[in-house]
């Protein structure tokens, strides 16, 4: 039986270790710039985070809305109370026989009051409140262009270390292309070789592994980068980078301008704040008029330590026994001229002040568009500069590494032609990525949905 057991285990522990060695690999996803952009609006803590505040201010345009609602008040009181004395008992009469001597009573009402003439204060508050919210919702528009900027960063970072390891792998491949060559150069007894030249190799393959030490922890950083906002998780890859984008023009410095004007969100949250500022001060003159309220009363009172009255009119009532309700209209008037008028002022003041931050602002915005468009472009001239200097660096290596292999050529040339291959390429490539991030960067700061807006078609 033992046996047997032993048999049954062994049988299924082979099955575990048959099943999980041909079980399939996790696929990397690939994600392109358009979908890390849709994880980011769906994934990132900030863009939430921006979100509730926009949630928060639509429930005080809710408040504001329903303010002229109907108000209630519920009131009760319950408690002891002495019995009412006869004629003939005493003081003493009430703590001699105590528990005969005591009672209780109770008053109960439900009180509503409904604004009417506030209700004309009560719109324009609803008015300031959806300023409020239209405020917050440019606010999430905001913080999407800076996710976005964010998501940008990090994939052409990461698409930048990917092309930058494959430069370190083609100088690795020639690095030991010079150095098979030297050896065999060195065994044939060439009077080309030089006892220098092991040094120059060596010196050039740390330089490589270096670079690539470099590359490896800016590629982690990149990635790691990419999934705060997008919150992705196993593995993933990315798109190639593109060399296409020399051939792209941008939209003329007026054009793009017009384009801020016309969709930078700063722009609208200073008009929003604007409005609001006047909004503000016309409450604050509201506030000289009075209030009518209607106001309503429903109550119950009753005592079994006071007879009730049996008779009852208009001069006579019973604070303790009895029921009722009542209706009217009540004027509430906050008087307070000297501080009224003073608050009035400021208000007014600070409408002012705020269109004339405005228009200091706007002078700004348009000159931060200007750098940055200067910015743009002068990034996208530093790529075609750069490539012809990186065309130039790989036929430099090519005749280098010719001249060598034949025996005219020299390891310092060889090494001097390589150094400046590794580095043109490297600029190249950070030409290209220099540019895309400016240009992203040029998409924030004018509002525009997406890049290619910029971009002459």
């Amino acid at each position: 039986m033992i046996s047997k057991i032993k048999d049954f285990i062994g049988a299924m522990a082979l099955a575990a270790i048959c099943a999980t060695s041909y079980a399939p690999e996790a696929t990397a996803e690939t994600i392109t710039l358009e979908r890390a952009y849709e994880l980011a609006h769906a994934n990132s803590p900030q863009i939430e985070a921006q979100g509730y505040a926009r949630d928060a201010a639509q429930a005080q345009v809710s408040e504001a809305k329903y303010y002229w609602a109907p108000k209630f008040a519920l009131k009760s009181q319950f408690g002891p109370m002495p019995k009412s004395k006869d004629i003939r008992s005493s003081e003493n009469d009430i703590w001699d026989n105590f528990f005969d001597s005591w009672g209780f009573t109770t008053r109960n009402s439900l009180e509503f009051w409904l604004p009417l003439f506030t209700s004309t204060k009560v719109y324009q508050t609803h008015q300031l409140a959806k300023i409020g919210l239209e405020v917050e919702e440019l606010r999430v528009q905001n913080e999407i262009l800076n996710v976005e900027y964010d998501v940008a960063r990090a994939y052409y970072g990461l698409q930048l270390a990917t092309a930058a390891a494959d430069v370190v792998a083609e100088a690795e491949k020639y690095v030991d292309q010079v150095e098979t060559q030297y050896r065999k150069l060195l065994e044939s007894g060439s009077e080309s070789v030089k006892d220098t030249d092991q040094y120059r190799i060596d010196i050039a393959k740390a330089n490589v592994y270096r670079l690539k030490n470099t590359i490896d922890a800016k590629r982690t950083y990149a990635e790691k980068a990419l999934r705060v906002h997008t919150r992705l998780e196993g593995p993933f890859e990315i798109e190639a980078m593109d060399f296409d984008n020399a051939k792209e023009e941008l939209q003329s410095q007026d054009e793009v301008l017009d384009l801020a004007r016309a969709n930078r969100g700063d722009l609208k949250l200073l008009d929003a704040s604007v409005r609001a500022a006047d909004k503000q001060a016309h409450i604050e003159w509201l506030n000289w008029w009075p209030d009518l309220v209607l106001v309503g009363e429903v109550y119950y009172k009753f005592s079994n330590a006071v007879p009730k009255l049996e008779e009852k009119n208009f001069y006579i009532k019973d604070s303790y026994n009895g029921r009722g309700f009542g209706l009217g209209f009540m004027i509430k008037w906050d008087l307070d001229p000297v501080r009224q008028v003073f608050k009035v002022r400021q208000a007014d003041a600070k409408a002012e002040r705020t269109r004339a931050q405005r228009e200091l602002a706007i002078s700004g915005i348009e000159l931060e568009v200007t750098e940055q468009y200067q910015n743009t472009a002068t990034a996208l001239a530093n790529i075609a500069i750069t490539y012809q200097s990186r065309r130039s660096a790989k036929r430099f290596l090519t005749k280098a590494l010719f001249d060598y292999e034949a025996g005219d050529g020299d390891v310092g040339d060889m090494i001097s032609a390589l150094t400046t291959f590794i580095e043109q390429r490297s600029m190249y490539l950070q030409a290209l990525h220099d540019y895309r991030i400016a240009l992203v960067k040029l998409q924030k700061v004018t509002g525009v949905a997406t890049a290619d807006t910029l971009l002459k078609q």
